[in-house]
């Protein structure tokens, strides 16, 4: 298969975007967005003050990740163990909370 016939079928996604109970207006990180199915489906809950980020090492899953064009969503190329770092860039420090 060639890279261009490449399909990538999202695992589990209902149950993981359930799972998550999304808030609307809320903040959320995708450390590993490949090709972005996950994202879709989160940024499909999400309202206009919602935000998401996403990271991937893979500089064709950050290409893939730029055809999203949507003011909720950004994508940085990286490490998802970078994230703190790339969260401090963006002045979410301390945004996670349980």
């Amino acid at each position: 298969m060639t890279q261009e016939n490449f399909t990538h079928i999202p695992v589990l996604l209902k149950e993981s975007i359930d799972g998550l109970n999304i808030n609307p207006s809320g903040t959320y990180l995708d450390c590993t967005f490949g090709r972005g199915g996950h994202s879709k489906e989160i940024l499909k809950r999400l309202n206009e003050d919602g935000r998401l980020i996403a990271i991937d090492q893979d500089l064709a899953a950050v290409a893939e990740g730029k055809k999203i064009n949507d003011k909720r969503f950004e994508i940085c190329h990286g490490k998802f163990s970078t994230m703190d770092s790339i969260l401090k860039k963006k002045a979410l420090t301390g945004w996670m909370e349980f």
